[in-house]
């Protein structure tokens, strides 16, 4: 596929040149979650069921447990990929920028940490940061599927689980993130970093949200701190589950953190500037910026992505009456 060049994920430029691949060593522009993002409150696993409406995950799109996917593929431990640029598992394929290409940097684990939801005897998938600049991604084309959803499935989800030891010290920041069909917006997604950081404004599991927003006339990729403010933080040394959407018909984006297990969701949204974009790809991505000094992993465990519809009239009562009994408390 045609991928364009992209200067940076903070202000996204076009290159105006077709290139062998959009994605470059990224500094993100970042965004005070207690400035602009909107809080939701605090929602149940139904209650987040209800926000996406009765026919929720009627499009399926992609899932992988890494065993095997929804595309009938099966999964062997070790690499995910051969060499970078080149399709592997699960038509999978890597992308790295700034040092190191090791393929062992994205790799088929035959287990998991114990506290995952399909239990510790399920394969999973580790991404490795750079240990000093740089970026990992390994995508999944969507493009096919996205095109072939459900008539008036315009929203489009992505959830997944993943692990990071509470001992490392990798400034790396770890996730998962979507595309458009132009490689020049990021659609929504989110990471976490994984390590202490050197700056006592970024804690260890602070959670980011990606957006592509207009930010005072500045249209472009940028991410926005959900932790921000006393927000929540991923489990270090446990598993966090994530959800996140991105609506093509209002371009608003809603991010999604539960750290028991998917029990309860913390939920935040941006209006962001992509309306009307259909998605390309999914990518596990990992940055890490100067200073820092060593590898980040983060272990994956099962991701889905689908598309639904705009949530039906009852359920946005159903919603309007709880916020407006947070709201009140």
């Amino acid at each position: 596929m045609n991928k364009f060049g992209i200067a940076t994920v903070a202000v996204m430029a076009l290159t105006g040149a077709v290139s062998a691949d959009f994605r470059t060593d990224a500094v993100e522009g970042a965004i005070d979650g207690t400035h602009l993002l909107r809080n939701m409150g605090s929602f149940s696993k139904s209650q987040l069921n209800a926000m996406r409406g009765v026919s929720q995950k009627a499009s399926a799109l992609y899932s992988v447990n890494w065993g095997t996917d929804s595309n009938g593929a099966s999964y062997s431990v070790g690499n995910l990929a051969p060499s970078v640029g080149n399709a592997g598992q699960g038509g999978w394929n890597t992308y790295a920028t700034g040092t190191g290409t090791n393929m062992s940097n994205y790799k088929i684990n035959a287990g998991r940490p114990a506290g995952s939801a399909a239990g510790s005897g399920v394969k999973a998938f580790q991404m490795t940061s750079s240990s000093t600049t740089g970026g990992r991604y390994a995508y999944q084309d969507l493009s096919s599927q996205w095109a072939a959803r459900n008539a008036g499935d315009n929203i489009f989800w992505g959830e997944y689980q993943s692990y990071f030891s509470a001992s490392q010290t990798s400034i790396a920041r770890t996730g998962n993130i979507a595309f458009d069909n132009t490689g020049s917006k990021i659609l929504s997604g989110m990471y976490t970093n994984t390590g202490a950081s050197t700056s006592s404004t970024v804690a260890r599991g602070t959670v980011y949200g990606f957006a592509n927003y207009n930010n005072a006339g500045t249209v472009g990729n940028f991410i926005f701190n959900l932790s921000a403010g006393g927000g929540p933080v991923a489990n270090a040394g446990g598993w966090t589950n994530y959800a996140y959407n991105f609506n093509k018909t209002s371009g608003r984006v809603e991010w999604f953190l539960s750290t028991d297990g998917g029990a309860n969701y913390t939920g935040f949204f941006v209006d962001g500037a992509a309306a009307g974009s259909d998605v390309l790809e999914t990518d596990f991505y990992s940055s890490v910026g100067t200073g820092n000094a060593s590898a980040g992993n983060m272990i994956f465990g099962a991701a889905e992505f689908y598309a639904t519809p705009a949530p039906g009239a009852a359920a946005l009562v159903g919603l309007a009456g709880l916020m407006a009994r947070r709201r009140r408390a």
